[in-house]
């Protein structure tokens, strides 16, 4: 069975996570503390994420923004966010508003901008960047010729291999939980060597990683309004390599790999950005598998640290693990480690033996 088959045809919907009344009524006291004169006609939850839950809100001019609020921000996503913005701002990014702290009980962080009224990749379908590929691209481009960033891709990396670890992203009764209902030996080893493959070639890489880019994009983090497209999640924004964007996207679009050369090298011409098919293909190969960790990290979070609650998110990993499911395949880990894998995540979202 081709797993993307499972999704074709078929429409999903599920309850929002956490409890909504009460969290816009937070929203709106922390908007009425910090941006008073802003005229709310509609203001409801987007997201609840792992860093912050996310709000849409409208004002009576009919103008959209995007609230992320956190009540613990300890890595400084939205701080590192708020400053993508002010340094890089076009029109390819929302319009920064505001960042900062403010006590409404604890201290907590928001971030407020101004967004057009578009939906992510995700939600309008990955259809709409292929259909729209030019104006993505020139938004895309827009965006990675503003202002260089400071932070690093090797930053990125460290943080990520780091956290794949599950001592170190996971509560100790998380871990508990962990080794209770699955082989917690196998899981460690296996992310473990991931984490090693992906570090070894992004050490091979390093030199040629030196012009800015997105560093996680994803289906989630681009969002489409009918004129264009601009682009949301900006905390891991760095100087790595275009190439890392582009291979990021490749993979969670879930198309044919006889296409991607094609794909490439439209993307290079329109970035007017030299065609180095030995630097793509090793950049290709460290993508992939630090995407196959990504998923299979976040899927053990959604069960064990957030009890199976988020189903949306779920959901997200369910789709983007199997519009990648051929292309995993050709990792030696993962078809060394297939049986965890299907037993881990297959078989629990998908009901079915893959």
């Amino acid at each position: 069975m081709h797993l993307s088959s499972l999704f074709k045809d078929k429409a999903y919907a599920f309850a929002q996570a956490g409890n909504p009344e009460d969290d816009c009524n937070f929203a709106r006291k922390l908007l009425g503390k910090t941006h008073p004169d802003l005229n709310i006609k509609n203001l409801f939850l987007w997201q609840v994420g792992d860093n912050y839950d996310s709000f849409l809100v409208t004002d009576c001019d009919q103008q959209s923004f995007k609230l992320k609020i956190s009540l613990s921000d300890i890595e400084g996503v939205l701080k590192k966010e708020s400053v993508v913005l002010r340094r890089s701002a076009c029109c390819s990014l929302p319009v920064f508003v505001g960042y900062g702290t403010t006590k409404i009980g604890d201290e907590v962080a928001y971030l407020l901008t101004q967004i057009p009224n578009g939906e992510s990749v995700r939600s309008e379908g990955r259809s709409s960047l292929m259909s729209n590929l030019d104006l993505f691209l020139e938004g895309y481009w827009t965006f990675v010729k503003s202002p260089n960033v400071k932070p690093t891709y090797k930053k990125i990396i460290n943080h990520f291999t780091k956290n794949l670890i599950p001592e170190n992203t996971l509560p100790k009764e998380s871990c508990d939980a962990l080794r209770n209902y699955s082989d917690y030996d196998l899981c460690k080893q296996f992310l473990g060597d991931l984490g090693s493959d992906i570090t070894n070639r992004f050490k091979d890489l390093q030199k040629d990683l030196n012009q800015k880019c997105h560093g996680g994009l994803s289906l989630d983090s681009i969002f489409y309004y009918g004129k264009g497209f601009y682009f949301e999640d900006l905390h891991n924004v760095c100087m790595g390599h275009p190439y890392i964007d582009f291979c990021d996207l490749l993979i969670e679009l879930g198309g044919s790999k006889e296409n991607d050369i094609s794909l490439w090298r439209r993307f290079c011409g329109s970035g007017l950005i030299p065609e180095d098919r030995e630097l793509y293909e090793k950049i290709y190969q460290m993508c992939i598998r630090k995407k196959l960790a990504d998923l299979l990290i976040s899927y053990i979070k959604e069960i064990y640290v957030y009890g199976s609650f988020r189903y949306e998110n779920i959901f997200y990993i369910a789709d983007s693990f199997s519009h990648a499911y051929v292309r995993f395949s050709t990792i030696e880990s993962f078809k060394k480690n297939k049986d965890f894998i299907m037993k881990t995540i297959c078989e629990p979202i998908f009901g079915v033996k893959a």
